[in-house]
């Protein structure tokens, strides 16, 4: 897969970002009729045409577009990354332009950002943030190499991403449980009462990953090492994208009974891959305008399924789970969710009626 070369073309900031989608980035010639160089899912064009400013500043040295810098880590991942390995490969030291959020400044992007770059060996003085409207002399595209809503990776691209893991160092685990604690304060989607599951994991010797609170580095090592990695489905799913096939079990407990998050991407890069449909029932958040959320929804474990399958695991949760500790806990993930989701309680009659017949109303 080869990159294409633009010329004398107009770069320009993004003005609006609607569900991860930029408007902003490279006015392509023949906009419309352009279909893999623009930002694409289900191996269509996602973007709009953004609107050529007055001016523009010109920028002669030749230039890679890397995307848009998505302050959302799973969607900068699963959207934009896959475009630069080809790229480095053929120019690797090329600027790198990316669009950012409206207002955002080098010194506001999160850590885990260049963390990534790091790990890619992308430099950070590559790097070129789009702040402005350009006039880029010379720029080339590379292929979106996987792209969301199950399109898995092109033919080549997990050989060539497998030298990002040249040097690391995996940190061995038999089990590593990936987790999305504090998720329910923030009023994200979750499971309720995932802490306590923790708790216990714990106990039992089994190694707990948290990813928003460990380094790239941290995450892809101890991905690398593990011969079972079970996820709570999120976007830590695609920080497995990192790395390249490894013999393992990929595992992952299921939010949102009719998904298979990222599916198409982790099944060529694992042993197995198996979704466990664990929900008892959810907790839907909704827009302003009275529509399903489903992705911030609260999902409700069944124990007894929760049980069972961490058993086909090798691992006995039966033998020291206390009920009232679990429901404690989960009636506390409950509360600070509905808190923020709704806090003029409009919804908890819809609520209760989904929490009282699982005890926990």
């Amino acid at each position: 897969m080869k990159l294409t070369l633009f010329t004398d073309l107009p770069v320009v900031p993004v003005t609006r970002v609607h569900q991860h989608v930029a408007l902003g980035g490279p006015i392509w010639p023949d906009f419309a009729g352009q279909t893999w160089v623009r930002h694409c899912r289900v191996r269509k064009p996602w973007d709009e045409k953004p609107n050529l400013p007055a001016r523009l500043q010109p920028m002669a040295g030749p230039a890679v577009w890397g995307g848009f810098l998505d302050s959302h880590f799973g969607h900068f991942v699963a959207d934009h990354l896959p475009r630069l390995a080809f790229s480095l490969r053929e120019r690797p030291g090329d600027t790198y332009l990316f669009t950012v959020d409206p207002g955002m400044t080098r010194a506001g992007l999160g850590s885990w950002v260049w963390q990534i770059f790091d790990w890619i060996g992308l430099p950070q003085d590559q790097v070129h943030l789009v702040t402005e409207g350009l006039y880029i002399a010379e720029l080339r595209v590379g292929p979106q190499a996987e792209m969301l809503a199950q399109v898995g990776p092109a033919p080549g691209y997990l050989d060539m991403i497998a030298h990002w893991a040249r040097g690391l160092e995996p940190v061995v685990h038999e089990v590593v449980y990936v987790a999305r604690l504090g998720l329910p304060q923030q009023g994200g989607g979750a499971h309720a009462g995932e802490g306590y599951l923790v708790q216990q994991l714990r106990r039992l010797g089994v190694a707990v990953l948290d990813p928003a609170r460990a380094t790239i580095l941290t995450q892809v090592a101890t991905y690398a090492g593990a011969d079972r990695l079970i996820f709570a489905e999120g976007s830590a799913l695609h920080g497995r994208q990192l790395l390249g096939h490894i013999a393992q079990d990929i595992d992952v407990l299921r939010r949102r009974p009719d998904k298979v998050m990222a599916q198409a991407s982790l099944r060529p890069r694992c042993r197995r891959l198996t979704y466990h449909d664990l929900t008892a029932g959810r907790l839907m958040a909704y827009w302003k305008h009275g529509g399903p959320r489903p992705d911030p929804a609260l999902s409700l474990y069944e124990v007894a399924a929760l049980i069972e399958v961490f058993h086909s695991f090798g691992v006995d949760l039966a033998e020291d789970w206390d009920d009232t500790a679990y429901q404690q806990a989960a009636r506390a993930d409950i509360a600070a969710w509905i808190q923020v989701q709704d806090p003029a309680a409009r919804r908890l009659t819809e609520y209760r009626a989904v929490l009282q017949p699982l005890g926990l109303g």
